[in-house]
């Protein structure tokens, strides 16, 4: 386990379909998430326990328990997420909009990434 500092973006995913844009950070031995309105956890090492690393979030989330409270994070922006920007740029006709799906391939590298950085810190 690394207890050098660490952060990155995330989305805590509740339900089937809402996902919470935060900020997820490692440092002095504590796990922290934020949002833009609310510290959602900050706990020590201890209290984040059945860290698991589905295979069908392709490296990219994870499962954890943080002080007995199952939750689920991403490190790759949801489906859906991207959508707004493009529609955006296409209705005042700005061809960036077709960058899109490629800025969503980059999104996945980076996600992975952080993932995998996310694994040396917190173990499985």
């Amino acid at each position: 386990m690394s207890h050098e500092a660490y952060a990155s973006d995330a989305w805590l995913l509740e339900g089937l379909t809402t996902s919470v844009p935060g900020w997820l950070e490692w440092r002095r031995g504590r796990l922290r998430f934020v949002t833009p309105g609310d510290v959602v956890f900050d706990v020590p090492r201890a209290d984040v326990t059945n860290v698991r690393y589905p295979w069908y979030y392709f490296g990219g989330g994870v499962k954890l328990h943080v002080a007995g409270t199952p939750r689920r994070l991403s490190f790759v922006k949801p489906n859906g997420a991207e959508h707004a920007a493009g529609r955006a740029l296409g209705s005042m006709g700005n061809p960036l909009a077709l960058a899109v799906p490629v800025i969503k391939i980059l999104d996945i590298r980076t996600g992975r990434r952080v993932g995998r950085r996310w694994r040396e810190i917190l173990g499985a």
